[in-house]
């Protein structure tokens, strides 16, 4: 059964009457609207521009109604709106769709269907057969586009993933290799990660070019050369050295990747070689080199003569490393014995001459990048006049750490300390031309404030005030090293300080080294003034504490507690000489009665001789390492004070049953420390030095082998740490792994 057909036909606008005037009709009331207007079922064709599709806004369908011409009553930003519905119609809703028609001037203001961009324009639309069939324009959905189906992903070829890697990843990979093979304590050596990494660069295209660069960039020849090169090439020493420079030769894009640099020892000098020859042939690589930065190995005496490795590395403009060992030259010595000035106990040499002085300056006018300067004087030898050094340092614009040692007083002193540039780390080891005033004036320096590490070895620090003025003034300074034979003292006018804690005081050291040598088996006055401005607060970032000559445990009872302080092997261990272990003294506890800090006062009319510069303690130039206190010995006598507390228990635990009687009593925590604390009782020695030499690295351990030497009966790398063991190891794949017995060699720092 079909319905009614309808058929509407377009009609003149005038046929309509007048326009129904919209301003009384509310937004919001549909019924209102509906009631004045006509409710036929046929829709007037009428043009955009007199009336609007939506009839809720009144005043649209004048022309004088210009929409250029907005007033503030009706904002342009409502004109697209959509009409909204109110919560009353509903009826109104239901009397839009009948059974008899549809009404299409209200099919516009439905707020759920979608209308259609061009629906105000329609005149007629065609009927539907039935209104069973019929569905609003808003159901119908437009065809989904077909999706093309992905290729199907080939199959990675060899070697196609490393390809993609970034070459920063590939550089990140061997940089960690690199750390497995010479970190401290790895059974490898420098020479297996160099064969690791020659097997690496043949694996494809993408891992020789960031192996080469790997290779290169820090070359370390160590220990001997192969019998069969040593054959083939017919030199006692030196084959490594010419066949690496013959490559770069070659290859200047190989040249110009190396940084740093690592020549082998000399071996013990045989018939027909000499150490001049051996220094020629490190200068003819150092010239092959071109960004070279750091050049380590045996260090080269500098006697003020012409030598080529000196030249070739006065041309190397990227150099950032330095260490000059001087020694006197011949002129110097003949010049001594008729000019001898005495100073502070010491016999001085005699300054350079004139074409010395030109000659020393000129290696240093290329060297506007060097951030690392080292200066060691033999006996006997000087870069007098004081003029010399201050001239040096203005060449070099980028210097950052600066290490001296056995300089004599008449090319270093406090006006030189004065006119050093801004700093990072400062040595002064065995510089006897510095005095305390001249340290309390360098504190108080603009340039100095950048100064982050201070090393004071046998330097005379006479004055306990100038030393809180260091401290207290140097607000970079995060480590602080001071190593003398005799305690600094306070002058008797300063006694009311003393009773003011913390009078010594730093709020940037992190690390401080303090060892007081002249008092083995007492206290002095400076270890217990330093002892109670740290328990006063007055370094309140310090978190290791090394101090090898605690005879009380002043400063044990800072740190936090441990369990055990020595190690394992220390107790098989002979020391060299003697030392008395003293226990743990009864003083330093909190139950003591208080120490007057006058007693350590300096009087003047005092008969006890206190070690000054001035006495035969004071270390004199020498090769020889001046008095420390051994790490060893400390170990054993911090453990012997730690073992000897454990009796002395700090609580008492009283187990009471209910009738009032006491059952059981415990006694509990018997430890040296405080509990809290954040500081580290440290007394390990640091990389490159030993126990005997008192855990610091000095300027004198530069010129150590670093582990090189296999003298001692030392073991060195024959390569075979990674090889198999059983019958799968043929004969052919251990003389893979083989090399020849090399050491394991550290480069020391300062």
């Amino acid at each position: 059964m079909k319905g009614p057909t309808i058929t509407v036909q377009p009609m003149h606008p005038s046929s309509f009457g007048p326009v129904t005037d919209l301003y009384p009709v509310r937004e919001d009331s549909v019924d209102g609207f509906l009631s004045r207007t006509d409710t036929a079922t046929t829709q007037q064709k009428t043009p955009r521009s007199s009336v609007s599709n939506y009839s809720i806004y009144p005043g649209l369908e004048t022309p004088a109604a210009d929409p250029t011409k907005a007033t503030d009553s009706l904002p342009a930003a409502k004109l697209n709106r959509p009409q909204r519905l109110s919560n009353g119609s509903t009826a109104t809703m239901a009397s839009m769709y009948s059974s008899d028609g549809v009404s299409m001037g209200t099919r516009a203001s439905m707020g759920s269907g979608r209308r259609s961009a061009s629906w105000g324009s329609r005149t007629s639309f065609e009927s539907a057969e039935s209104t069973a069939q019929w569905r609003p324009e808003y159901l119908y959905q437009r065809p989904m586009p077909i999706k093309r189906q992905a290729p199907a992903r080939t199959s990675l070829q060899q070697n196609e993933m490393f390809a993609m890697l970034p070459g920063e990843v590939l550089g990140l990979i061997m940089s960690k290799l690199r750390d497995l093979h010479l970190r401290p304590g790895s059974e490898s050596c420098a020479t297996c990660w160099m064969r690791d990494v020659c097997s690496v660069s043949m694996a494809s295209r993408k891992w020789y070019k960031s192996a080469r660069i790997a290779l290169y960039d820090d070359i370390q020849l160590v220990g001997a050369d192969l019998a069969a090169h040593k054959k083939k090439y017919k030199l006692n020493q030196g084959a490594r050295i010419r066949m690496l420079r013959r490559s770069l030769r070659a290859n200047p894009q190989l040249a110009a990747i190396v940084r740093v640099l690592k020549v082998p020892a000399p071996e013990a000098p045989v018939k027909g070689s000499n150490v001049a020859d051996y220094d020629d042939l490190v200068a003819s690589l150092v010239m092959a080199c071109p960004n070279l930065e750091s050049l380590s190995g045996p260090t080269t005496i500098y006697d003020h003569s012409f030598k080529k490795i000196f030249h070739a590395l006065s041309t190397r403009r990227n150099l950032k490393q330095m260490s000059w060992l001087v020694h006197p030259s011949p002129h110097q010595k003949h010049q001594r014995i008729h000019s001898r000035t005495q100073q502070l106990g010491l016999v001085m040499p005699a300054e350079l001459m004139r074409f010395q002085e030109t000659t020393f300056l000129n290696h240093h006018h290329n060297w506007a990048r060097l951030e690392t300067l080292t200066i060691h004087c033999a006996p006997g030898a000087t870069l007098a006049p004081e003029t010399l050094l201050t001239t040096t340092l203005k060449y070099l614009r980028s210097l950052k750490h600066l290490h001296l040692c056995n300089i004599p007083p008449n090319a270093f002193n406090d006006s030189n300390l004065l006119a050093l540039p801004a700093l990072q780390t400062l040595t002064l080891s065995g510089i006897t031309g510095v005095t305390s005033n001249g340290l309390s004036a360098f504190a108080t320096r603009s340039n100095s404030l950048s100064l982050s590490k201070l090393h004071l070895r046998h330097t005379p620090v006479t004055s306990l005030a100038a030393l809180a003025r260091i401290l207290s003034n140097l607000r970079s300074l995060t480590t602080f090293s001071l190593i003398q034979p005799f305690s600094p003292v306070m002058p008797e006018e300063d006694s009311f300080t003393l009773w003011m804690m913390p009078y010594l005081a730093s709020g940037s050291l992190k690390k401080l080294h303090w060892d007081i040598t002249a008092h083995a088996l007492s206290v002095n006055g400076a270890d217990d003034i330093l002892s109670r401005s740290i328990a006063a607060g007055g370094f309140p970032a310090l978190r290791t504490l090394r101090v090898p000559n605690d005879p009380d445990g002043l400063f044990q009872d800072l740190c936090y507690p441990v369990e055990r302080i020595d190690l394992h092997m220390d107790r098989f261990r002979t020391p060299e000489t003697p030392i008395e272990m003293p226990g743990y003294s009864l003083n330093s506890s909190s139950n003591s009665s208080p120490i007057s800090p006058t007693r350590y006062l300096f009087k003047s009319n005092s008969n006890t001789s206190l070690p000054s510069p001035r006495t035969p303690q004071s270390p004199i130039g020498g090769n020889r390492h001046p008095p420390v206190t051994n790490l060893h010995a400390a170990r054993l006598a911090a453990q012997a004070r730690l073992e000897a507390a454990h009796s002395r228990p700090r609580f008492t635990v009283n187990v009471i049953e209910e009738d009032g009687t006491t059952a059981e009593t415990y006694s509990m925590a018997g430890f040296i420390g405080t509990a809290g604390s954040l500081i580290k009782y440290h007394l390990l020695s640091d990389v490159g030095s030993t126990d005997e030499k008192g855990g610091l690295v000095d300027v004198r351990d530069l010129q150590g082998d670093g582990g090189e030497s296999l003298a001692g009966g030392r073991e060195g790398c024959l390569g075979r740490w990674n090889t198999r063991d059983g019958f799968m190891a043929d004969r052919k794949e251990k003389e893979r792994w083989w090399h020849t017995e090399r050491g394991r060699w550290t480069k020391p720092t300062l």
